[in-house]
Formats: C-alpha cells, sequence, structure tokens
C-alpha cells in the first residue's frame, strides 16, 4: 500500500505501509488529516502483483570455507576466513551446500556433487581489532587483550552447476 498526499509531484515521496502496525498508525494519521481539510491519492497494489516484484531471477550458492557458509551470487565480494593464495590467483571452492535460480533450489546431501564457485582473490588484510578485557572485582585483577583476525577478500567470478555449465 502506498499512501501520499495530492500535492506531491512524485510517488517516490509517499510511505509504503506493509505491517499491520504501521497501517494502524497510518489510519489513525490519515483521519486527523482528512477532518483538518487535507486530501489524499491511496494506491493499492494487489498481493500478486506485490509477490511477482519480490520474485526476481537471483542465482546463488552457499558454500562453505573456513568453517563457515556464505551465499554468494556472481560480482559479489566477501571477506572469508584467510586463505593460502596469491592475490590475483583464482580458487575454486567445490563445497557447494546449495543452488538456487529464481525459485529453483538445489540442496546437496550434505554437498552438491560437481558443483562450485569460482571467484579470484582481491586482497589479504586484517579485520578490526577486538578488545578482550576481564576483570575480578576486589581481587586486584584486570587483564585486557586484543585481537586481529585474518581475512581474505574474494571476488565471485562464476557458478558452475553439478551438470558443469556456467552461469
Amino acid at each position: 500500500m502506498l499512501i501520499m498526499p495530492e500535492r506531491l509531484p512524485a510517488p517516490a515521496k509517499g510511505i509504503r505501509a506493509d505491517s499491520g502496525w504501521v497501517k494502524g498508525l497510518l489510519i489513525k494519521s490519515l483521519k486527523r488529516a482528512i477532518l483538518s481539510g487535507y486530501s489524499f491519492l491511496i494506491f493499492l497494489r494487489s498481493e500478486k502483483a506485490m509477490s511477482a516484484a519480490n520474485q526476481t531471477e537471483v542465482t546463488y550458492a552457499v558454500v562453505r570455507t573456513g568453517g563457515k557458509q556464505y551465499r554468494v551470487s556472481v560480482g559479489q565480494t566477501l571477506k572469508v576466513e584467510s586463505l593460502v593464495a596469491d592475490v590475483g590467483s583464482e580458487l575454486v571452492l567445490s563445497e557447494v551446500l546449495a543452488l538456487g535460480h529464481g525459485a529453483q533450489l538445489d540442496i546437496g546431501r550434505p554437498l552438491l556433487e560437481g558443483a562450485s564457485v569460482k571467484a579470484r582473490v582481491v586482497s589479504h588484510g586484517r579485520g578490526d581489532k577486538i578488545r578482550i578485557f576481564k576483570h575480578r572485582r576486589r581481587k586486584h585483577y584486570a587483564k585486557t587483550q586484543g585481537h586481529r583476525q585474518n581475512y581474505t577478500e574474494i571476488a565471485v567470478e562464476s557458478l558452475v552447476r553439478p551438470d558443469g555449465s556456467q552461469i
């Protein structure tokens, strides 16, 4: 539902109200505005149109590297746990847990055999410092530590399906 006053020139200035409490708040505000003499235009989109707008053709894969799982798509850059590879070299992440294209989803048990993600190493670095502070009250004990985690930044170039075709 998109609500906007008549005097606003573009629909981009409207207010989007999808949740129940926002709708209730807007209805109260509209009643006050109508009683004050303002006139409003109300645009309603059907549920079918809203679900079609949310269903875009997104291709993604869920990969496991460094003990963590990441949802990746082509063109995305992400920071993963430190990998032994030179900057600019190509990586093949073969531990693919799932591969999705639009509404279709292929799930491995536990891995998709033959599926992989090709990526290029962009850089290596270290994350922000984490401060660890330990303290025991009344015991004259206070200890501060710090930690910076190493990471490798990769750019996803392509997704390979189990049949060998690239996305």
